[in-house]
């Protein structure tokens, strides 16, 4: 049994693609034409190009552990935090009483870079446990909405070939390559492609969203 509640519900997910491919379009002074394909997206998530910010989701943990809260409330990018108060004044509650293990609820927005920003840090191996659980949730329930988009939600040393983490590496991205050929490893979207199908069993076709 899980010692903490890790539920989510997304609240809102607006992410329309033709308005996204509009503004890249826009920018090159290009109508935006067909509906773009699963290949166009994830090249446009692994570019990280501006429009991918018109694309936005907002989620709830009715219980989240107060200091598990204040590692996503340090994100400021392309994402806002609506946290439940502890003031005693308001929860007739002494902050001595409280544990900092204390759930409250807590509500976020972000923005499709918003929340690559925060993958980056909190889906690594070197991330509190608990952390990277409530926001394995997180992106396991944007899947139900879009594959394509947890698909680029990755830990940073998925992004830079290599763990980043110079002050002492977990040893994940070594062992999630193992079997890569130079070649692969050096692909970027093929280095995404091998992190979802090992860690999350995604691979995606034509028909994903």
């Amino acid at each position: 049994m899980e010692k903490y509640d890790t539920t989510v519900k997304i609240t809102d997910f607006y992410v329309n693609w033709m308005k996204i491919k509009s503004a890249c379009m826009t920018t090159i002074n290009k109508a935006a034409g067909k509906v773009p394909n699963i290949e166009w997206k994830k090249k446009l998530l692994i570019c990280r190009h501006s429009p991918i910010r018109r694309g936005i989701t907002s989620w709830k943990w009715k219980s989240i552990p107060y200091a598990i809260s204040t590692h996503f409330v340090r994100h400021h990018e392309g994402c806002e935090k609506f946290v439940a108060t502890e003031r005693e004044d308001r929860t007739q509650i002494p902050r001595e009483d409280r544990s900092q293990m204390n759930p409250i609820p807590v509500e976020m927005d972000a923005n499709l870079q918003g929340l690559i920003n925060i993958s980056e840090k909190r889906l690594c191996m070197c991330a509190d446990p608990t952390t990277r659980k409530y926001w394995e949730a997180v992106i396991e329930e944007i899947r139900k909405y879009s594959e394509v988009i947890a698909w680029s939600n990755v830990p940073q040393c998925v992004r830079c070939g290599g763990c980043p983490e110079v002050f002492g590496s977990c040893g994940f991205y070594k062992e999630l390559m193992k079997d890569a050929t130079i070649e692969e490893q050096q692909d970027l979207i093929r280095r995404y492609d091998i992190y979802n199908q090992k860690v999350r069993n995604l691979v995606l076709t034509d028909k994903s969203n």
